[in-house]
């Protein structure tokens, strides 16, 4: 066990323990106390409310309270602002721990559902923590930890947090002030009472109204052929191309659609904000053939690009469209692929192919893998690929291809473009010094468990 690793756990254990010990005292936490804590402090009263605030934020302590006891004890505007500030305080705090304690961990094991649910995260950004900021229907203390677990950047955390937190703790901190205000009887209680209602009435319609502003989804099988993207750009309509194969692959044999874009799709997420000025105009988005561009479609949909489409036959039936020959995959060298036959329906078999060696080495079992995956695909069947050991290397991005021979990585592409799913060990990958961002695009990460169940499907299990 490494430094850093014991550092965490004692990190974790104290965080748990603090937890525990805040829960067994809370009731000592209320109004009264609070009160009396803030007057014996003097001048430093404020900065001693805002700090119990980011405290109690990190060890699970109800903020309802604190928010109520900021307008009973400040007053709607000075109690708002140090709510605020104690509220982001606590978030701040929560998240980088978080983020220091787990974010590698669960980066590293997660996949399927979860690892796509924290993509569309990532590639949403502040927009996400804003919506949940407005959206009062999201545990506030568990969202802070859960958003460390993201890509999401600091600052951008931050200031969405400030800012779209406001309406929340203004409507909370009136209410605290006017009920403050009706136990000592002060004036105007009927209008001071109706703008606390009203407050929280606004609270509470928000997630309606930020439903409305974020706009219905595109339908799931919007798309177009590239017969149809041809027509289009002919005759000039409004539209733009979204190529997400790697730069290599663009430009390439297969060659590219004359002013497409080229964002591959691992960088998308990050280079979102490039495509901000077609968020509400058609997008057709295009690979080989569809397996890349339909993750991206999704990516997109689900940040906002309402009409992001589908190029169903990708550049290989671009290609057709043109009256081009579709050149053969890698060079050719595995005359198996299944191209230009498109994507494989996988209604034969189900095989599931282990990898265990390192590519380029001199037996060539992980390109002699690949050949078989290309064979199989190209008679029907359901192929899956597992690297374990030192075949997880072939999963890493921009390999240095010895002279002469095949380049593997861009083999691997098109053959999960063709219908390929591939996974790579995470305890391999952590001992080959892999991880999520060095990966290929497509690969996911995998464990034993899922290589089990994998096998428990298959008709074939192979392992070379």
């Amino acid at each position: 066990m490494n430094r850093q690793t014991l550092t965490r756990i004692v990190l974790f254990a104290a965080l748990v323990a603090a937890i525990g010990g805040a829960w067994l005292y809370r009731d000592q936490l209320n109004v009264a106390a609070l009160e009396s804590w803030v007057k014996n402090a003097g001048a430093l009263g404020p900065l001693l409310f805002i700090a119990l605030y980011g405290v109690a934020t990190v060890l699970f302590l109800p903020g309802s309270l604190l928010t109520l006891a900021g307008g009973a004890l400040f007053g709607p505007v000075w109690g708002t602002l140090y709510c605020l500030t104690g509220a982001t305080l606590g978030a701040t705090l929560a998240f980088l721990i978080a983020r220091y304690l787990a974010q590698d961990w669960v980066r590293q094991r997660a996949g399927g559902i979860l690892g796509k649910l924290l993509d569309g995260v990532d590639a949403e950004g502040w927009k996400f923590v804003a919506f949940v900021r407005l959206v009062p229907l999201f545990p506030f203390i568990l969202l802070n930890y859960a958003l460390g677990l993201t890509r999401i950047g600091l600052v951008p955390y931050v200031a969405a947090s400030f800012i779209f937190m406001f309406p929340g703790a203004l409507a909370f901190t009136y209410l605290g002030y006017a009920g403050r205000e009706a136990v000592a009887g002060g004036e105007g209680l009927i209008q001071k009472g109706l703008l606390a209602l009203a407050l929280l009435a606004l609270v509470a319609f928000l997630p309606r109204l930020i439903k409305r502003l974020r706009g219905a989804p595109a339908e799931a099988g919007a798309g177009l052929s590239s017969a149809e993207l041809k027509q289009r750009l002919e005759r000039r309509d409004d539209i733009t191309v979204l190529d997400v194969r790697t730069a290599k692959d663009y430009a390439g044999d297969l060659g590219h659609i004359d002013g497409a874009l080229n964002i591959p799709l691992d960088e998308l997420p990050r280079r979102l904000p490039e495509l901000d000025r077609y968020r509400d105009r058609p997008l057709a988005v295009v690979c080989r053939t569809n397996r890349m561009s339909g993750k991206a479609v999704q990516m997109l949909r689900e940040t906002g690009f309402k009409q992001a489409l589908l190029v169903n036959d990708g550049m290989v039936g671009w290609r057709q469209a043109q009256g081009q020959a579709v050149p053969a995959a890698s060079g050719n060298e595995c005359s198996a692929m299944p191209v230009p036959g498109g994507v494989s329906a996988g209604t034969g078999k189900t095989v599931t192919i282990v990898i265990q060696n390192a590519p380029y080495q001199g037996d060539n079992k992980a390109w002699h893998a690949l050949r078989f995956a290309g064979a199989a695909l190209a008679e029907d069947m359901k192929v899956r690929v597992h690297l374990l050991d030192d075949g997880a290397v072939l999963a890493r991005r921009g390999h240095r291809v010895p002279d002469g021979a095949v380049d593997l990585e861009k083999l691997l592409t098109e053959l999960m473009e063709c219908g390929l799913e591939v996974r790579a060990c995470a305890m391999a990958m952590n001992e080959c010094k892999l991880d999520e961002r060095d990966l290929i695009a497509g690969v996911q990460t995998g464990s034993m468990t899922a290589l089990a169940g994998w096998v428990k499907e298959s008709d074939i299990v192979l392992t070379f």
